[in-house]
C-alpha cells in the first residue's frame, strides 16, 4: 500500500463516520491523518506539502491544490491538507527545463510546421494503403 493510500483511507473512513454522525471517531481520524501527514512530509519518502511544492515550482499554493485535484500533480487530500509527490513536482520541473531548451534552440517556423504536417499526412496515407 502506498503511503498516500493510507492517508486517503483515513480520510474516506473519516467521511463515512461523519455521515453516520460519529463525531468522536471523526475527530480521532482527523488527528490521525494529520499526524501521518506531518510524519510523511518530515521524512524523505517523497511527499511534499503544498507550500513546499509551490515554492519549488514558483507558483501559488492554490495552484498546487488545483493541479493536484485535476491530476497534474500526484498527491492526496488528507482532509486537512494536500500532500503531493516529490516525483510529480520533479516531472513538472523537468518538462519546464525541456521546454526552455526547445525555446533556446528555436521553435519551428510556420513553414516548417506545415511541412511536418504534410509529411505526416503522406505517411498516414501510405500506411492506410
Amino acid at each position: 500500500m502506498k503511503k498516500t493510500d493510507t492517508l486517503e483511507t483515513l480520510v474516506r473512513i473519516e467521511k463515512e463516520m461523519a455521515a453516520e454522525g460519529r463525531a468522536d471517531e471523526v475527530e480521532a481520524l482527523r488527528d490521525a491523518a494529520g499526524l501521518v501527514a506531518r510524519a510523511l512530509t518530515r521524512s524523505d519518502d517523497g511527499l511534499l506539502t503544498t507550500g513546499n511544492a509551490a515554492e519549488r515550482l514558483g507558483i501559488s499554493i492554490s495552484t498546487v491544490k488545483r493541479w493536484a485535484e485535476r491530476g497534474t500533480l500526484k498527491g492526496a487530500d488528507t482532509g486537512t491538507r494536500w500532500l503531493v509527490t516529490r516525483e510529480s513536482v520533479e516531472r513538472i520541473l523537468r518538462m519546464r527545463r525541456t521546454l526552455a531548451t526547445l525555446d533556446e534552440q528555436g521553435n519551428p517556423t510556420p513553414e516548417e510546421f506545415m511541412e511536418l504536417r504534410r509529411r505526416r499526412a503522406r505517411v498516414g496515407a501510405e500506411n492506410a494503403e
